[in-house]
């Protein structure tokens, strides 16, 4: 057998049982010498195409991420934690980063923001500079499709590594997933509008095959079948553009609708502000209930209801976890739901 394939195959077995990919692990994968590889890594112009391609190749596959500390000087709490979230223009994300980022302060560290925009691209750049920096923990909001290679390098490293918010990957037991209990939230909305005799509800907004978008549908989907009812889910977007659509939508194909409970307050107040122009009034004869509850559901006329997310415990929480378990080693539960309530306002009051 030749040594070289001997030794790749060592690497790779290594990597799978979690250990730190080098330098020199990427130098020997690619074929060429250490100072080559520093210089891909510092973009020189000196390399050429194909020898830069085939070290980014062996970085990709090997997960390896540059530390910029010298080995020795590491500690196991370096004062940083990295943060990278989904999309900071979202009210309940920025809420959590605030959230968290105070709760580093109370406790003397300090936290590295970053912001996927929903792109996985920009996530594993975002996670690799991030985890660069000597970072001792990280918390991650993963974009709609994170896939798992940005999980797989962030586990490579062995930095402790929380899912918050979103679930992007299953390995619960290494990357523990906190966030809030969505499907109770979409049940209590439900049920809140079938007490008042609604019977004719929708549930508008997010993306099909999207993780956090099932969650929140779901307790309204079960809650319609014990009904009785009908489910009615329309999706394609999660911003207030797609429920000004959603509201003119319904009025044109589904004039039975009565009611919405929308993915989020941005969709239902996006609703709210068509309703007019589609011939309905809210909390006259076209009902909405939004989710998270943003200082803005109850400034809106009328005033929003909406499923009150506590981010700034879940934030809370959620540091505390991740500094125990850098500090004391000991890992957070695997699977962590906060508890949501209902906040009722004028426009899913009837009658």
């Amino acid at each position: 057998m030749n040594p070289r394939e001997t030794s790749r195959g060592s690497l790779a077995q290594d990597v799978l049982m979690g250990k730190r990919a080098t330098i020199r692990d990427v130098a020997e994968k690619a074929g060429v010498s250490k100072s080559t590889v520093s210089l891909v890594l510092h973009d020189s112009p000196l390399v050429r195409a194909e020898t830069k391609a085939a070290v980014e190749t062996a970085i990709r596959e090997l997960h390896y991420v540059r530390n910029r500390a010298a080995a020795a000087l590491r500690s196991s709490n370096t004062g940083r934690i990295g943060i990278v979230v989904n999309d900071l223009r979202v009210p309940f994300v920025t809420e959590f980063v605030a959230a968290a980022q105070r709760a580093l302060m109370d406790r003397g560290m300090a936290a590295l923001i970053a912001d996927s925009s929903e792109d996985p691209d920009t996530e594993d750049r975002a996670v690799r500079l991030a985890l660069e920096q000597d970072i001792a923990g990280l918390l991650i909001a993963p974009c709609r499709s994170s896939e798992a290679p940005v999980f797989s390098t962030i586990l490579a490293t062995g930095i402790p590594t929380m899912q918050v918010l979103r679930q992007g990957d299953s390995r619960v037991a290494q990357l523990p997933f906190h966030s809030i209990d969505y499907a109770i939230g979409s049940h209590l909305a439900a049920q809140h509008l079938l007490d008042q005799g609604l019977t004719e509800i929708a549930f508008v907004g997010g993306y099909a095959g999207h993780q956090i978008s099932r969650e929140r549908a779901s307790g309204y989907r079960d809650i319609m079948q014990v009904h009785g009812r009908r489910a009615l889910v329309l999706q394609g977007g999660s911003d207030r553009t797609y429920g000004r659509e959603a509201m003119a939508l319904i009025a044109r194909d589904h004039p039975d609708v009565q009611a919405a409970i929308c993915i989020n307050d941005s969709v239902a107040l996006g609703m709210s502000s068509a309703a007019m122009a589609a011939g309905r009034t809210v909390g006259r004869d076209f009902w909405i209930v939004g989710f998270d509850d943003i200082p803005e559901c109850a400034q809106a006329e009328p005033s929003i209801t909406s499923v009150r997310c506590d981010v700034d415990a879940v934030a809370r929480a959620s540091v505390t976890a991740l500094l125990d378990w850098i500090d004391n080693g000991v890992p957070p539960e695997e699977l962590v739901r906060h508890p949501v309530k209902l906040q009722v306002r004028d426009s899913s009051k009837v009658g």
